[in-house]
């Protein structure tokens, strides 16, 4: 899922696709957002499930925990039955790609070259948040914390 004013590369679909080698559960690619970009080497690197938690269950990280610059395998979703969970206004997607991560054993594959540009509106709905939704983002941190434990 992205936002239509996000900017993709040419090969952002082929590249998640091509991640996808056996055993691997999601793919992830680089993303510029907010100056952020660092970048890399267009290769994957395969990270185990507890790395790739450590990468999506937290601000700030290279690969990070939104879910524009990721594919998740339709397989792995079915069999964890995983949901987005549509009642949560802020860090929804943080929360859903740290439930897939702790749910799902398996390889991770993340490019670092940036294929996905996440543009930042002003009058988006994220600045725009009241201190209930924050005090939520913090609540949904507390939760995906929490998640760490179930991963072996």
């Amino acid at each position: 899922m992205f936002d239509g004013d996000d900017l993709i590369a040419p090969t952002f679909a082929e590249t998640l696709s091509h991640g996808f080698t056996s055993g691997v559960v999601a793919t992830a690619v680089g993303y510029d957002w907010w100056h952020r970009s660092r970048g890399g080497p267009n290769r994957f690197q395969l990270l185990s499930q507890r790395e790739m938690f450590d990468q999506v269950s937290r601000h700030g990280s290279e690969v990070g925990g939104y879910i524009w610059n990721k594919a998740f395998s339709r397989d792995a979703l079915t069999a964890g039955n995983i949901r987005y969970d549509e009642q949560l206004r802020i860090a929804e997607d943080y929360y859903f790609t740290a439930d897939f991560v702790a749910h799902t054993p398996g390889k991770y594959a993340y490019n670092p070259t940036i294929l996905y540009t996440k543009v930042n509106r002003p009058n988006s709905t994220m600045h725009n948040f009241s201190w209930a939704d924050r005090r939520q983002e913090d609540q949904i941190f507390e939760r995906i914390h929490r998640m760490r434990q179930l991963i072996q």
